[in-house]
């Protein structure tokens, strides 16, 4: 018996195409000369049977005694086993259809998109099937003379989210990320004079959250978006509500900032020029600092809230109560840092040293830095490349870019541990040392038998030893329940924020969620890592 493939199994099969004939078994016979004498068979010769089974998608015609496919797919046989393999594959949000595009069938005549068409059609498809596309990938396909994998067939489109609720700056001087210059690119240096407000100034105006637009699938359904978050305003120092409760106005001269929600007008001293010999480091108990210069290396500036740089900040040590704002860049090839209780922005960072109890918005660039946020990083604005260093943020990180194609060593993450966690592992470490102090000492029998066998003059001091043993065991205890318990609440907050990049994620980029780290191995476009709770690791999609 024998397996006879009907065309060249190298390419797809369709629908109903019978692909393979088996020949059955048959014993030798008799022949006859042409005088009509018998002539019999040399030899003895027992045919042997094929046996194999059918697979996925495959089905018998007895008539034909072939076997044909249930599927437009790639025909196989493993382990005697036949079977056909789809060549088209519905992702898993069923927004697409993805599958390996060939020039022609197994036959050799040509693929025609009419022909992909009613194949997608046969699985469900009920969204309108762009044949000029499929054309094209044919044609490209016979002219590569070679397969094309992992094609979108047929799209959808995915859901848009809604807006979240934002305030509208109505101090017109001031961009946060730049202007336009008369080529229509953005210039991160020239951003304006940061805004000072007078008395009664509108400064702002909040927009209510956008419903964003629902998607479809290839069935046809409707996919429902996320709606915007409300955004809720508190009222800070020297700003009022307005009636129409959407316009806010100042009672005082100042600069306007938002910070934590909270929109305030404060006051600011303003340094004219460079922070450097001629002013000296530039330290206020009171208000906020605005520099109309840099500030240059080996000098400071300290402010219980705000730091405000025109300029750039060059190797200098900075802290702020609240917003550090940079309209250049951070330049710190020869040491310096910038802690800040608020938010970080600037337009570039090189080698920057950065923490941040709350977002750090960089525009352009971050190159080989080290940056530390309890909020969000984001650089979507610019360029928005992450090119080596180390970052790490609480809230979620959202990037244009990761890593390098020479393959620079990327870090980012999302870490969720507290000073607390730290506090509680070295007191939980110190009561283990404790506990074993005294153990290597009295050995770790009962109470009663410790006490049986000590002299009497020792006996009252050896119970104060063995109090001390327990009270240190209830408190290990104590603090190991505590770590549990804050570590079940990292694992929550975690599953709650991700790590979003708008454009590529170069391979050798290392991505870690606490202490899980997932190299990535191959380039990735517009990825989302994230925490899953259940498999406790980090996932992509």
């Amino acid at each position: 018996a024998s397996l006879a493939s009907l065309g060249d199994l190298e390419f797809p099969v369709f629908t109903n195409d019978r692909f393979l004939r088996y020949r059955p078994a048959t014993k030798a016979a008799d022949g006859e000369s042409i005088d009509g004498r018998t002539i019999p068979p040399k030899g003895t010769f027992t045919p042997k049977p094929v046996k194999v089974e059918m697979g996925e998608n495959v089905a018998w015609d007895s008539t034909e005694e072939a076997y044909y496919s249930q599927v437009w797919g790639m025909a196989r046989i493993r382990d005697n086993v036949i079977s056909v393999d789809p060549v088209a594959r519905v992702t898993p949000d069923g927004v697409q259809v993805v599958g390996t595009i060939f020039h022609k069938d197994f036959r050799g005549e040509p693929i025609t998109p009419e022909r992909i068409e009613k194949e997608l059609l046969d699985m469900g498809v009920l969204i309108p099937v762009d044949l000029q596309v499929l054309a094209a990938k044919l044609s490209e396909s016979a002219d590569m003379n070679m397969p094309l994998p992992n094609q979108v067939l047929v799209k959808g489109a995915h859901p848009v989210p809604g807006r979240d609720g934002w305030l509208e700056s109505l101090v017109a001087t001031r961009e946060e990320t730049g202007t336009e210059d008369a080529t229509g690119r953005l210039d991160f240096r020239n951003r304006g004079v940061y805004p000072m407000v007078s008395t009664g100034q509108i400064i702002g105006r909040l927009h209510p959250p956008t419903p964003g637009e629902g998607g479809i699938d290839i069935y046809g359904k409707t996919i429902p978006p996320h709606a915007g978050r409300e955004l809720k305003i508190t009222l800070g120092e020297n700003v009022l509500l307005q009636n129409d409760g959407a316009t806010y106005s100042s009672k005082a001269q100042g600069v306007a900032v938002m910070e934590q929600n909270t929109l305030s007008v404060t006051e600011c001293l303003v340094v004219q020029g460079n922070v450097d010999l001629n002013s000296g480091n530039v330290k206020v108990e009171h208000g906020s600092v605005k520099v109309l210069g840099s500030i240059q290396a080996g000098f400071s500036v300290s402010a219980p809230q705000h730091v405000l740089v025109e300029g750039s900040i060059e190797s200098a040590t900075v802290y702020a109560g609240g917003l550090v704002e940079v309209k250049g860049g951070i330049l710190m090839p020869d040491g310096g840092e910038i802690i800040s209780d608020g938010r970080v922005i600037a337009s570039y960072a090189v080698g920057a040293r950065i923490r941040a109890k709350h977002d750090v918005i960089i525009a352009n660039e971050i190159q080989n830095s080290a940056i530390r946020t309890g909020g969000k990083l984001v650089a979507l604005s610019g360029k928005g490349t992450v090119q080596g260093g180390v970052i790490v943020a609480r809230r979620g990180i959202e990037v244009n870019e990761l890593g390098s194609e020479l393959g620079v060593a990327t870090t980012v993450g999302i870490i969720v541990e507290e000073a607390e966690d730290k506090k509680l592992r070295e007191e939980r470490s110190r009561v283990v040392q404790a506990i074993k102090k005294i153990e290597t000492t009295l050995g770790t029998e009962p109470p009663e038998a410790l006490l049986a066998r000590a002299p009497e003059a020792k006996r009252s001091a050896l119970i104060e030893v063995i109090k001390h043993r327990e009270a240190l065991i209830k408190r290990r205890e104590s603090l190991s329940g505590k770590i549990h318990r804050l570590q079940l609440r990292h694992q929550e907050e975690m599953q709650n924020v991700n790590i979003q990049v708008k454009k590529f994620v170069h391979p050798g980029t290392m991505i870690t969620f606490g202490k899980t780290r997932k190299k990535v191995e191959k380039r990735l476009e517009a990825s989302t890592f994230y925490w899953d709770v259940e498999k406790r690791d980090v996932l992509c999609r």
